[in-house]
């Protein structure tokens, strides 16, 4: 059933099913609260599963067409979100940007909020030393660093942010969502998207493209060692480099954490492979003591 809760003068559309601890999901770029769909019966059978649609995205109000965003705004609202339904600390379940990287800054800021913390692939690029695009001293140190990571992300800035800010900016929505997925998650992927998905991606654009101009926010690799909150970090093997750099770097930084590799999976794992991301993040969960 959809609910909404008033969260810094706004209403944000959440579903709920289940009870016990509440397990909060936050899906990433042209997502919403739907995508956690194939969650949905697992989780709720032994907690209260709760997936939010984020500021701007489906069913919610949509932004002003040039409005900037920054991530610091999905993570304020987020904040607010999990004080004002979670009652008590949460299990989060975050997906890319806004739901993994706001995660992330979350459990940072705010981690007597969260039991434990599930991050799907954030792109935290911050913590290689990048912005998105990359600048070309950024490009140059990562790559001494790791020759491997330095390619994917030059990669990734000339046939994925790059093409996709550009397209936005001439109101090609379409265009833009193409681009972007095909360099986060591969051209299969795109290319086997159903249109009906599609759709709702292109739809969903308005947010991205606010916090794109916004830029990223400051996440260094002491604010990923300051993390304290158990930690499961989620990748596909088929995921592109420049995503899993991130999900490496952060695996060596945070202090209580743990991976979970979803073989054959790319960067929207949680759905192409339901049953092994659902068995694994059960798991963790559990770990963290029973659910009542």
């Amino acid at each position: 059933m959809d609910s909404t809760a008033q969260v810094n003068g706004i209403d944000l559309h959440y579903i709920e099913q289940g009870q016990g601890q509440p397990v909060v999901f936050v899906h990433g770029g042209f997502g919403d609260y739907r995508v956690w769909a194939q969650q949905w019966d697992a989780f709720a059978r032994t907690y209260r599963a709760i997936a939010v649609s984020c500021r701007g995205y489906w069913p919610n109000e949509k932004l002003d067409p040039d409005e900037t965003i920054t991530l610091d705004t999905f993570v304020d609202d987020l904040t607010e979100f999990v004080r004002t339904v979670g009652a008590g600390p949460v299990h989060l379940v975050g997906h890319s940007s806004p739901g993994g990287f706001g995660g992330l800054c979350l459990a940072r800021n705010h981690p007597e909020l969260l039991r434990s913390l599930v991050l799907l692939e954030p792109p935290a690029f911050p913590v290689l030393g990048v912005n998105i695009p990359p600048r070309p001293l950024q490009i140059i140190r990562l790559f001494l660093r790791s020759p491997r990571a330095g390619v994917a992300l030059i990669k990734f800035g000339a046939k994925g942010a790059r093409p996709a800010m550009r397209a936005f900016a001439r109101g090609d929505d379409e265009e833009a969502v193409r681009a972007f997925v095909t360099a986060n998650a591969g051209a299969d992927v795109i290319a086997a998207m159903p249109k009906e998905q599609f759709d709702r991606f292109v739809a969903n654009a308005g947010p991205l493209k606010a916090q794109l101009r916004a830029g990223f926010p400051r996440f260094g690799p002491d604010d990923a060692k300051a993390i304290r909150v158990p930690t499961l970090l989620v990748s596909g093997t088929r995921t592109p480099a420049h995503v899993t750099a991130v999900t490496d770097r952060l695996e060596k930084l945070i202090p209580d954490v743990q991976r979970l590799d979803i073989a054959g999976a790319s960067h929207g794992m949680f759905t192409t492979h339901p049953a092994e991301f659902n068995a694994g993040v059960l798991r963790f969960i559990r770990a963290q003591g029973p659910p009542g």
